[in-house]
């Protein structure tokens, strides 16, 4: 198919050669086009335009994958945006993580235009991106989700690929598994501090932890990939989980529900940010505890 894909970064890099490695025909706009990640994708295949409203005239369905809620407005909706440039029948698929109401508000206006609107925020992170076996959780029509499955399975893995319900569904599940991603995470660090302190050792406590109560997918595979080695590599930075929690609190404050948990964690890797490490990975939430 020919395929749009706006936003080649830590996640859309690797996405994008996904794609174009099943055989799709990709088509980009970015920004910065002497970036290294995109000049991979280019040497690999992908087409470079020069807009978003060019990506969309060269594609039957667009991805975008930015940061924030208000880029995606300005990549679908701005000058020179996907719809300036959409044919009747377009699809257009939104991998980030923003505010559901934004999506919603997006969809509404792309059918005005006769153009279909998919929110499909993905967990698993730059490795997840990388190996292909992304989670998708995705909101829209039914039917468009199923036409878009085989674009999808290209990049997550087949039976990690969920039609959650209307648009906006599908960032709202993505919000609540951020929440439990920044809560759990903050408390591996925390607890893994004292316990160094206290004399024991990271590996063993990793190590039995991790048959015992105390056991996540957290402690099993992103500490060890990028905490416990010193790295830090994101991963998934700081300043996204920050911003996924904002949106959190926005959420529960619009179906005016306590979220004090949420809140703390917010802060704490709001301290992280303030230390420096806003593009490293969360997990440097560990060298702010330390």
């Amino acid at each position: 198919m020919q395929i749009g894909f706006i936003g080649i970064g830590v996640m859309g890099r690797p996405m994008t050669l996904n794609l174009l490695k099943a055989g799709h025909h990709v088509t980009i706009f970015a920004r910065h086009q002497d970036k290294p990640e995109v000049l991979e994708v280019i040497n690999a295949g992908a087409k470079l335009a020069p807009s978003s409203r060019a990506v969309a005239m060269a594609s039957e369905m667009v991805i975008t994958m930015v940061p924030n809620s208000m880029q995606v407005e300005e990549v679908v909706t701005g000058p020179n945006g996907i719809l300036e440039g959409a044919r009747k029948g377009l699809i257009i698929i939104d991998m980030s993580t923003i505010a559901p109401a934004v999506s919603r508000k997006l969809a509404q206006l792309a059918s005005t235009r006769g153009v279909h609107f998919l929110d499909a925020p993905v967990s698993g992170g730059s490795q997840g991106a990388i190996n292909g076996t992304l989670t998708i959780m995705v909101g829209g029509e039914h039917e468009i989700f199923e036409q878009a499955r085989p674009i999808l399975e290209a990049m997550g893995k087949k039976e990690n690929i969920f039609h959650v319900g209307p648009v906006g569904a599908g960032e709202v599940v993505k919000i609540v598994n951020n929440i439990l991603c920044g809560a759990i995470a903050a408390a591996i660090a925390e607890s893994f501090v004292l316990g160094v302190k206290a004399g024991a050792d990271v590996d063993t406590m990793a190590k039995v932890i991790g048959v015992s109560s105390g056991a996540s997918w957290q402690l099993s595979n992103q500490f060890p990939l990028r905490a416990f080695n010193g790295s830090f590599q994101p991963g998934f930075m700081t300043d996204l989980l920050r911003k996924d929690l904002g949106l959190a609190l926005d959420l529960a404050a619009e179906n005016t529900t306590p979220t004090p948990m949420t809140a703390l964690s917010r802060q704490m890797y709001e301290m992280a940010r303030a230390a420096g490490y806003g593009r490293e990975d969360y997990t440097a939430l560990l060298k702010v505890l330390e």
